[in-house]
């Protein structure tokens, strides 16, 4: 990759190149769920701690379409790690629930990720790291208010 002298092009360019190898790379060394389907079942496991979410809480969750996480949660639901019921309080949506099954596939993953994320971040200091997670953060609501903008 040519390394453009603007590093705010670095940072937009660097984003698609990050986002296509973080998933490529992660789908083949850590073998058992897919990134989206890791990265779904971690904020249903986060979201779960107050009451079971619907779908599109976890689409607006993740950022991604409630078509989409549907999806996802069928192919999920397949394999046993979520179970999808009809919402008591509103018939129009379903709750997720995470089975024990899909806890521990999450446990496993956890395990498996951790020398992935070593490998991953092995010559970046915490400062970087946390200097990083500042600027993502920045990005991630300026692009939030930009689309409320366009809404």
């Amino acid at each position: 990759m040519k390394i453009p002298e603007n590093n705010q092009y670095v940072l937009f360019g660097g984003a698609f190149i990050l986002a296509n190898k973080l998933q490529l790379v992660a789908d083949k060394k850590v073998r058992g769920l897919s990134t989206k389907q890791w990265f779904l079942l971690r904020n249903l496991k986060d979201l779960s701690m107050e009451s079971l979410p619907t779908i599109t809480m976890l689409a607006k969750e993740t950022d991604t379409s409630r078509q989409n996480v549907s999806k996802m949660l069928l192919a999920l639901q397949k394999q046993g790690y979520v179970i999808l019921r009809d919402n008591e309080l509103d018939r129009r949506s379903q709750t997720v629930e995470m089975t024990m099954e899909g806890h521990g596939v999450l446990n496993q993953m956890a395990f498996k990720s951790t020398s992935f994320f070593d490998e991953l971040f092995g010559d970046i200091s915490s400062e970087e790291t946390e200097l990083a997670a500042k600027v993502v953060i920045k990005l991630i609501t300026n692009l939030k208010n930009m689309q409320e903008d366009l809404e």
